[in-house]
């Protein structure tokens, strides 16, 4: 038999078991509601901020180009994991031509623009996946003129009001120029390297923000807004535009290729 002293030391020793464990227990019980209240998922969730850019001819961005461009642009960049990434750089038109008269019966965001008029010019730096309204595409590193374009009567309901077609820089020769729905999609396919012409989707500004802005939703889409020169008569006074392009998309997760 075991002697008293011995007893209690026996007991001792269970006790400090216990106890080394108790912070075991409360550190897993505290992951579990860390997890609950916060998805690892949501720990490397993107931040998207921007940043003056200046726009700069090159072999893959003509002059001709860059002089229909105003003095300064936005580089778009992503912080995770404390590792910066330039996604793409936006330089808007120095003056968009509108129309004489804005489209009544359109369901457009933006009915005042000249529909193949020059919006800007956007520069992607890595290969960025764009998930809109049903659609995946890919957008290869690049210089790409983006035109305005609306959606045509009759147009399904999931089918955006108005957008931007994009097209390959060296595709655009003449930038000053509006260019024909049919030959914008042309221009889009080479840019996609698809049947689907490569597009981005305009959206309603947001008035409670400033302009410019550059903000997030919770789910991790990214929209530009800003106010451009917009002139409908080449006499005729300039007016403001405010206007918000969705720069980077969320990819859902069952997304399938």
């Amino acid at each position: 038999m075991l002697s008293i002293t011995d007893q209690k030391d026996a007991m001792s020793r269970r006790e400090g078991r216990q106890n080394s464990k108790r912070p075991l227990r409360l550190f897993g019980l505290l992951l579990s509601l860390i997890f609950a209240i916060c998805p690892p998922s949501a720990w490397g969730e993107e931040q998207y901020f921007m940043e003056p850019v200046r726009p700069r001819a090159s072999a893959d961005f003509p002059r001709s180009l860059e002089q229909m461009l105003g003095p300064q642009g936005f580089r778009v960049s992503t912080l995770s994991d404390n590792t910066k990434t330039v996604v793409c750089e936006i330089f808007w038109a120095r003056t968009i031509q509108g129309r004489d008269v804005p489209r009544e019966s359109s369901k457009a965001l933006y009915p005042s623009l000249k529909p193949g008029a020059l919006v800007g010019v956007i520069h992607f730096l890595i290969t960025e996946r764009y998930v809109r309204e049903f659609r995946s595409q890919i957008f290869k590193p690049g210089y790409y003129t983006m035109r305005y374009a609306e959606a045509p009567e009759g147009a399904t309901e999931n089918a955006p009001a108005d957008f931007v077609l994009l097209s390959p820089a060296s595709a655009d020769r003449n930038p000053a120029q509006t260019v024909p729905l049919k030959e914008l999609v042309r221009r889009g396919r080479l840019a996609s390297h698809t049947k689907r012409p490569a597009m981005m989707s305009l959206v309603a500004i947001d008035t409670d923000l400033s302009f410019p802005s550059l903000t997030t939703d919770d789910e991790g889409t990214c929209t530009l807004q800003v106010t451009l020169p917009m002139r409908s008569k080449k006499s005729g006074p300039k007016q403001e535009l405010p206007l918000a392009l969705i720069v980077v998309t969320a990819i859902p997760v069952d997304l399938g290729d």
